[in-house]
């Protein structure tokens, strides 16, 4: 079947997604650049503020910095000076700009969400199996009936 130089193999595989090499080794590489960067800022900002930043993207040398709020963008805003000096210090990358935008957090959703079996009131019920007495369609009739079962 494979001969020694076939290069469909699991090795040629495994050599592509090594991270030193070719694209995945790109994107880990500016992954671990973008941490690196991320911790610098998080560090040159007070605690209360470093929790909700995210960096999002540098690139020539301009920083684009993600917040949950405005008046947390607001307060980053008057912290550019000194993310852009501790990130050029810290990093060797230099920053010229530094952009904040607001990317709220999902919504998260209750507990019980759509998953959540419907149940109906006892009128509800009653009102489904009056007309699962009455329907001549069987699939109709097992449908109010499966319906009218759901009631406490």
């Amino acid at each position: 079947m494979g001969t020694s130089n076939d290069d469909s193999g699991p090795t040629e595989l495994a050599q592509r997604l090594r991270p030193g090499s070719g694209a995945l080794g790109r994107i880990v590489r500016q992954l671990q650049r973008l941490e690196r960067v991320e911790a610098v800022v998080r560090a040159a900002l007070p605690e209360a503020l470093s929790d909700h930043v995210v960096v999002a993207a540098l690139e020539s040398g301009h920083l684009r910095l993600l917040t949950t709020s405005s008046a947390r963008a607001t307060q980053l805003r008057f912290q550019q000076r000194s993310i852009q000096a501790q990130v050029s210090d810290l990093t060797g990358e230099p920053v010229h700009r530094v952009d904040v935008l607001v990317r709220p957090r999902p919504i998260a959703t209750p507990e019980y969400g759509f998953d959540r079996p419907m149940s109906f009131p006892p009128e509800a019920a009653r009102t489904f199996r009056e007309m699962a007495a009455n329907e001549s369609d069987p699939e109709l009739k097992r449908a109010l009936e499966r319906l009218a079962a759901r009631a406490p």
